[in-house]
């Protein structure tokens, strides 16, 4: 059964792959996507979707924020190579050289003679399935030439950033809320009026 290598910041494991030309697969933060990975940084609720055809397995991104990345750049629709790592926001996902049997097409490309050639794939080498569970938990596997424990820490330092600034404008108005409350009770103590600045005959004054 053809699966994929799963890789969060702290989990790994596999997801089986539908064998039907046709079926495909959402990866995502949120429902409806049929692979669910929530709490992963950078990853879109309907992040990217990987096809069965009858060559391979297609992935392709669906304008997700962060983009799908192969080798640090982006990827809009591609067979996906057995044993390449693709990234997701803070997740990382490979198809299974070893659960493979076919070896998929790139689509042709045509040069100035107007000739169609068919790209053909390289299958890369990779770790076996023990090998690679080892590897993820020693958070050791890179994407990109970037660990992806680095990434992960990325997201999660710029929304504690902006946690950091909300948490500011929060007590700043409380604050003034606070200054306010505390002008119009003095003004109460004095006028038997709320709204400072005005006395109950309707006359202004100062505090």
């Amino acid at each position: 059964m053809p699966r994929l290598f799963v890789r969060e910041p702290n989990h790994f494991y596999t997801y089986e792959l539908p064998v039907v030309p046709g079926e495909e697969v959402v990866v995502g933060s949120s429902p409806p996507s049929q692979l669910e990975l929530p709490g992963v940084g950078g990853l879109s609720p309907l992040h990217a979707r990987i096809v069965c055809q009858a060559q391979g397995y297609v992935i392709e991104d669906m304008q997700s924020q962060y983009g799908t990345l192969r080798n640090g750049c982006p990827v809009q629709a591609e067979y996906m190579l057995p044993g390449q790592e693709y990234v997701l926001g803070a997740a990382c996902i490979m198809l299974d050289p070893e659960s493979v049997v076919t070896v998929p097409q790139q689509p042709a490309t045509e040069e100035a003679s107007g000739q169609p050639q068919v790209k053909k794939v390289r299958v890369m080498k990779t770790a076996s399935a023990g090998q690679a569970s080892a590897a993820a938990g020693s958070g050791g596997l890179k994407v990109g030439g970037v660990e992806l424990n680095k990434l992960a820490k990325k997201y999660n330092r710029n929304a504690s950033e902006r946690r950091s600034r909300l948490t500011v404008v929060y007590v700043v108005l409380l604050l003034l809320i606070a200054f306010y409350a505390g002008i119009a009770l003095r003004h109460w103590e004095r006028t038997g009026n709320y709204l400072p600045g005005i006395l109950s005959d309707g006359e202004s004054t100062r505090l």
